[in-house]
């Protein structure tokens, strides 16, 4: 049996209309459920608060590098001891950023940019306190320590691990 163009644009219109009927009656089950409230929602990034944070930290850490570089003297009973700070803290700066875009793109390297982030910050953390001055310098380093760096570093660990749990 053969069907004539006419009859096969018919059955073509019904099949369609039936379609658009059940797509129909599927959009107005997921209203009255509220499943769909007709609301535009904005995007939310991939990594959310962990991705606001490593993007802060880098944001802070690349001036504070320009501001040692500025401030620091050029010795310090140590040899290159502008370098050592600014080297550290510029390589903390790049982990917290490549942290910040690896989580933002969902790539399973953001594991190790945030584990060698919280180990830098752990590194930082130790030197600072460890060759501080007596006084003012030592309080205000312990101060940086526990408040900033640990936590941050803590934190750094804490993506790392919920990325692994991911995979």
């Amino acid at each position: 049996m053969t069907t004539t163009l006419s009859e096969h644009r018919t059955l073509d219109g019904r099949l369609g209309d039936a379609i658009d009927d059940r797509v129909a009656d599927a959009l107005d089950d997921y209203l009255a459920e509220g499943r769909l409230d007709g609301r535009i929602r904005p995007r939310r990034s991939p990594g959310g608060l962990a991705t606001l944070v490593a993007a802060g930290v880098a944001a802070v850490l690349l001036p504070w590098c320009l501001i040692l570089a500025a401030t620091l003297p050029s010795t310090y009973q140590a040899g290159n001891w502008k370098l050592t700070w600014i080297g550290l803290d510029c390589g903390t700066a790049i982990a917290a950023g490549l942290t910040a875009y690896l989580l933002h793109t969902r790539s399973r390297y953001a594991v190790m940019t945030a584990m060698a982030a919280g180990t830098l910050l752990i590194a930082d953390a130790w030197f600072d306190v460890s060759t501080a001055g007596a006084g003012f310098d030592r309080r205000l380093s312990l101060t940086e320590a526990l408040l900033l760096e640990l936590p941050l570093a803590l934190c750094a660990f804490l993506v790392a691990a919920r990325e692994l749990r991911r995979r």
